[in-house]
């Protein structure tokens, strides 16, 4: 079971994705090789910090509920994981107790 924190840190994080889902819809966007920004999907409500991300990437990353892209040292190691690093962003990956939330806000998936 989730904690409040963990909730909030997930559903946070969450916010960001669904962000970064309308963006990545837009005609004009750059596809191939070119690098995108992308919000940093970070807990941090207040973050304005972007990401550069080639398709192929969020796409991959996108593939899993329970992945998101952070700039690296935003990441909350007590309750998610770096499981991806490069020099300029890392993905992270949820923990299971806060897997329901990320899968119902996941726009992918039916969610917001």
């Amino acid at each position: 079971m989730a904690t409040e924190r963990e909730r909030r840190i997930a559903e946070n994080e969450s916010l960001f994705r669904a962000a970064n889902e309308r963006i990545a819809d837009w005609e004009e966007r750059a596809r191939e090789d070119a690098t995108e920004p992308y919000f940093c999907e970070c807990a941090d409500p207040d973050c304005d910090q972007k990401v550069e991300l080639r398709a192929a990437d969020y796409e991959r990353v996108r593939s899993e509920s329970n992945r998101f892209f952070v700039v690296p040292g935003h990441e909350i190691p007590d309750v998610e994981r770096v499981v991806e690093s490069h020099e300029a962003w890392a993905v992270i990956e949820k923990d299971p107790r806060v897997e329901e939330i990320v899968e119902e806000t996941d726009p992918r998936r039916g969610g917001s």
